[in-house]
């Protein structure tokens, strides 16, 4: 674990950071901070009438005071505290659920704007990603939480100060011994907390493991593997693995809570309670100085006191804890992505250049390219396939052509000019994708095709597009049509689709847009050889003009490829046509003819 990860942060580091997420809540609901303070304030002055009460109802009686006047000052103490009682209860039951929930919304949707920004490479970093899932869980609670929390602290400031001053005028020693205690308190806290973090620090990853094994229990997508073969077994015994892990963590900073958390205890109950407490006694037995109500109200003012600044030492801490988290948030939220360019105005398409384009990926462990000396070339409406065995690095060429990642060395150039400079977005507007693991949503059919919002003039768009993929005999068969809400998840009467129904709507997203070059990874793997070829026909057909890359490990779909690359451990080792290659008898031909003898036999 990185020094980085557990050290303590400074007052000033504290406070900014804290003043970073208040910043949020200012956004989002400014109203929040100014309740926030009355509830604070409100409350610090309710603490100090206690004190102040109590000391004169002493005083009052020992001295025959009217009841009157006695009868007045409780009316006004208690319509103070039936006026604040209310004010809090609709504070925490009607206004503080509101604005969480508008905070939950702002803070979250910037998030997830920020996670659309996130280079493709974040992922593959274990330490970044656990950090963007800590942050995405962790930021709208904190903002909430810190809000409540700072509350407290301040008006156990104002509730401390004025309570000091009043304590300190009956007697300064005990004013002393409660501010030692407090240092300590601080000190002690701080250690058990630091030490709660880092536990918290190790389980983080143990935790995301134990998610993803509860996950594959319930999904509907694991069900039947789930019921098949021994893999469920084999999860269990990984959830039990993973969680005598975490029960190792927890034990290991078991030693360090316990003794800083009884050490605590001590300090407050031992050294500042009963010693305060034995010092007023024996003051009030030998000094006839000391009134009654100097007394009560010291013995008043010392328990509120010494729980006010027990809570200061306390929330001091929590704020310590607060911002260690807060770093997660902010080294997020200030991540500046790699993939990026200033040009917006992207040319129509013309023509593809790849030059000595060599990559391997950020995070791997493999010192060895995934992709070494790659030149080809694709032109305007020229039909492309890549074939080879897996691993051989035709995906991850793709993911380089729609700069989900960026080169390592070489270039690639679209019209000549080089990707690197093209803004993100702008460029892959022109690229549409079906990819290998593509993702059918919890969403109507329409919004899976357009991959958005659908509006009635698109019908046609998606009738269309639908029609290209091959899906118009089931999308017959629907009773909501287009309309229809695809999954069982949030919908009893869902469409529970096949693999090669769903790979056809992930087809079809690339037809219900106009993209100028459409990259289909294994379009048709799901498919049976019939469908596959009517699938294939009605690709040429709608994508006649278009620019198409095909990646098949199926050469019949090769065949109708203007040009074939064959790929071998990361480098084009073959290309030409199917006749060409077929001529060449090389490492296509052989793939080819294994692939033809299989399908003979089936026949």
């Amino acid at each position: 674990m990185s020094k980085e990860k557990t050290k303590k942060h400074g007052i000033k580091q504290v406070i900014k950071n804290v003043h970073y997420m208040l910043k949020y809540a200012y956004k989002y609901t400014p109203a929040y901070i100014l309740v926030t303070f009355g509830e604070a304030f409100g409350r610090g002055a309710w603490h100090i009438f206690n004190v102040l009460f109590l000391k004169y109802l002493f005083d009052a009686l020992e001295a025959n005071e009217p009841f009157a006047n006695i009868l007045f000052w409780a009316l006004l103490h208690a319509g103070y505290c039936a006026i604040f009682e209310c004010f809090n209860k609709w504070r925490l039951n009607v206004y503080v659920p509101r604005a969480k929930l508008i905070l939950h919304e702002g803070i979250q949707n910037e998030l997830y704007d920020k996670a659309r920004e996130l280079d493709q490479s974040c992922y593959d970093n274990p330490e970044f990603y656990n950090d963007f899932i800590w942050a995405i869980r962790e930021s709208d609670q904190r903002v909430a939480q810190i809000m409540e929390n700072l509350s407290i602290f301040i008006n156990r400031i104002f509730s401390s100060l004025a309570i000091l001053g009043v304590l300190a005028s009956i007697d300064w020693i005990v004013a002393i011994i409660l501010l030692i205690s407090v240092a300590l308190l601080v000190f002690v806290g701080n250690k058990r907390n630091n030490a709660y973090y880092e536990r918290s620090v190790e389980c983080n990853p143990i935790n995301r493991k134990l998610g993803y094994i509860c996950r594959v229990f319930y999904l509907p997508e694991y069900a039947k593997e789930m019921r098949s073969g021994n893999i469920a077994n084999h999860m269990h015994n990984e959830y039990d693995k993973t969680t005598k892990e975490k029960i190792s963590v927890v034990k290991k900073h078991m030693g360090k809570i316990f003794a800083f958390s009884l050490l605590g205890n001590i300090i407050y109950d031992t050294f500042a309670h009963v010693g305060v407490m034995s010092y007023l006694i024996i003051r009030f037995v030998v000094d006839s100085t000391l009134s009654l109500g100097d007394f009560s109200g010291s013995i008043n003012a010392t328990f509120k006191l010494g729980w006010a600044l027990n809570d200061l030492a306390r929330y001091f801490n929590i704020f310590n804890e607060h911002s260690l988290y807060i770093e997660k948030v902010r080294s997020f939220v200030n991540y500046t992505p790699t993939i990026k360019g200033d040009i917006a105005q992207i040319p129509n398409f013309e023509k593809l250049t790849i030059k000595n384009l060599k990559f391997k990926y950020p995070f791997s462990k493999d010192a060895a390219y995934t992709l070494n000396n790659i030149d080809l070339e694709i032109k305007k409406g020229e039909k492309i396939a890549f074939v080879g065995y897996n691993g051989a690095g035709k995906t991850t060429l793709t993911m380089l052509l729609m700069r989900l990642y960026d080169a390592t060395e070489g270039e690639i150039l679209w019209n000549e000019k080089n990707i690197n400079n093209f803004a993100p977005e702008s460029y892959r507007e022109h690229i549409g994708a079906v990819f290998q693991d593509y993702k059918i949503f919890a969403a109507k059919l329409t919004e899976n095709v357009l991959g958005g919002e659908y509006r009635l003039k698109d019908e046609s768009r998606v009738i269309e597009a639908l029609k290209a993929a091959s899906f118009s005999d089931k999308l017959k068969e629907l009773t909501d049509g287009i309309n229809s809400e695809l999954t069982t998840e949030f919908s009893k009467n869902g469409v529970g689709l096949s693999g090669g129904e769903s790979q056809k709507i992930a087809i079809a997203r690339v037809f219900a847009k106009p993209y100028e070059l459409i990259i289909m990874d294994e379009p048709s793997s799901a498919l049976d050889p019939i469908a596959e070829y009517e699938l294939n026909q009605s690709i040429l057909k709608n994508a006649e003009n278009k620019t198409v890359i095909f990646i098949s490990h199926r050469l019949s779909t090769t065949q109708m490829a203007d040009r074939i690359y064959m790929f071998g451990e990361g480098k084009i080792i073959e290309s030409g046509s199917h006749n060409e290659l077929m001529s060449l008898n090389g490492k296509y031909a052989e793939m080819y003819k294994i692939q033809a003898k299989k399908y003979s036999i089936l026949n």
